[in-house]
């Protein structure tokens, strides 16, 4: 009876970290995706995640995922998290995890430019 019950608690916390990654871009660096499904919205202020899968892997890094907080009145993007994976899609090993706290105004035609525009005017 406990061993069914543990794995019945694995098992639903695994799907409560279950994220849906749509593809928005693509540039020489890598597909851009983003989760739609866990983006949060508060009076303007926008967090979101994306994931980027390298089109080369560079120094064992296959895939990262980064959390942003985009402020749409100021039309900047500040990066919360990265973590770098071995795998594509945030899989395999976690290979760093860092903290930038980075604030940058992204330049038109980028994908970050494009993100911000469309998330800001995103309604779930």
């Amino acid at each position: 009876m406990k061993t069914t019950l543990f794995f019945l608690l694995i098992l639903f916390s695994i799907n409560g970290f279950a994220v849906n990654w749509k593809k928005v871009a693509e540039n020489a660096v890598g597909n851009y995706y983003v989760d739609f499904d866990n983006i949060e919205n508060h009076n303007g202020i926008i967090y979101y995640s994306d994931l980027v899968n390298f089109i080369e892997p560079f120094e064992g890094n296959s895939s990262a995922i980064s959390k942003y907080k985009v402020d749409c009145a100021d039309q900047n993007q500040t990066w919360l998290t990265l973590t770098t994976y071995s795998q594509p899609m945030g899989k395999g090993i976690i290979n760093s995890k860092t903290s930038p706290n980075e604030t940058i105004y992204p330049k038109p035609k980028t994908i970050y430019f494009f993100l911000i525009n469309n998330l800001c005017n995103y309604e779930q």
